[in-house]
């Protein structure tokens, strides 16, 4: 698995040995790169279920002004700690925030500034069962994502994308057996 673009595009990155994750893609996270190219500089990215880090660092790679990754695993931190570690030069603290946490409990109980740019790559069983409905809901009444961000969702082809007041679908693609649908919080919400 590899860095796809910016400052960092080519390096690789070390992923988890785990049954338990299951890396973006490096095309998907491509795409998904190409289609909000112009929101990431300067932006405040949130990765939930982060795994190996590989799409916030890509974020980070791309012009992102801070990160924020979101893991409940801590074997699978110690892998993005050291995916830290192998691309910044910088401390890691001046642009990342590590969060040991359950992704659900976490956005349910978040109380700081909101992020432009949210993304969720649970276990696809876990996203099927829960669904991104109250996910989306929960994000907008705490704030997590701020009016006009968006919420990127990674999850399986045949999952639907979820309608849920004060949020638009923008995007809703197809990559062979993943789906990615983009959200964006209304203004007014």
């Amino acid at each position: 698995m590899r860095i796809t673009g910016g400052e960092f595009g080519g390096r690789n990155l070390k992923v988890p040995k785990s049954d338990a994750i299951r890396p973006t893609q490096d095309r998907v996270r491509e795409a998904v790169f190409n289609i909000i190219q112009f929101e990431v500089a300067g932006s405040d990215f949130l990765d939930l279920f982060a795994g190996s880090g590989a799409v916030g660092l890509e974020a980070f790679s791309r012009g992102a002004r801070s990160v924020t990754f979101v893991e409940a695993n801590r074997r699978h931190l110690s892998v993005l700690k050291e995916n830290l570690t192998l691309l910044c030069s910088t401390s890691t603290s001046d642009f990342a925030s590590l969060v040991s946490a359950d992704a659900y409990r976490w956005i349910s109980t978040y109380a700081g500034p909101g992020f432009s740019i949210g993304f969720a790559d649970p276990p696809y069983a876990l996203g099927e069962e829960k669904g991104y409905a109250q996910v989306l809901a929960t994000l907008a009444e705490r704030g997590v994502i701020r009016p006009g961000g968006l919420f990127i969702a990674e999850m399986t082809a045949v999952q639907k994308a979820e309608e849920t007041p004060g949020w638009v679908l923008v995007r809703d693609r197809t990559y062979g057996k993943t789906r990615i649908c983009m959200w964006r919080r209304s203004v007014a919400s």
